[in-house]
């Protein structure tokens, strides 16, 4: 008997540390902030406050929207996938969209929709590039009649 229990809590230790030690054919991601276009030298994150949409005038806008940012791709990352984290400083629903774009003139649609945030809960939203194809920006695109007056922060990352 106390052989048998014996055996069995070795068996469940070892169950136990075999569980929880690390493998060694995981590599650690590396993740690095991506700047946005028109930014200043070093700025990652981006504070703003959803604006009244366009006012279309013939062909021009009196009045611009501010539902895109940009974030710029090195020519040399190699990343394997794309993370945007908004953090929302007003609570309520969003419109958010998050596109790869390409040289080539496309982009990939990563996340398209109206989640209802909280202040205290960042969305994290992961997206692949294409293969053997790295995209020149990652655009974010927050906003709608809905999110007018929202305020948040976002900031892209390029995981290697």
């Amino acid at each position: 008997m106390k052989k048998s229990r014996l055996l069995t809590t070795t068996l469940l230790i070892s169950s136990a540390i075999t569980l929880t030690l690390p493998h060694s054919s995981f590599s650690a991601e590396t993740c690095s902030f991506l700047e946005p276009v028109g930014g200043k030298a070093g700025e990652t994150i981006i504070k703003k406050t959803v604006t009244a949409p366009s006012v279309p005038v013939g062909v021009a806008r009196l009045k611009r929207d501010n539902w895109n940012t940009d974030f710029a791709v090195k020519s040399n990352i190699k990343a394997k996938r794309y993370l945007a984290t908004l953090n929302p400083l007003s609570d309520g629903t969003y419109s958010v969209k998050v596109y790869l774009k390409y040289n080539n003139g496309t982009a990939d649609e990563i996340y398209h929709n109206k989640p209802k945030l909280s202040s205290d809960k960042p969305l994290v939203i992961s997206g692949k590039p294409r293969a053997n194809e790295q995209p020149y920006q990652v655009n974010v695109f927050v906003g709608d009649a809905e999110s007018v007056g929202k305020s948040y922060q976002i900031s892209v990352k390029a995981c290697q």
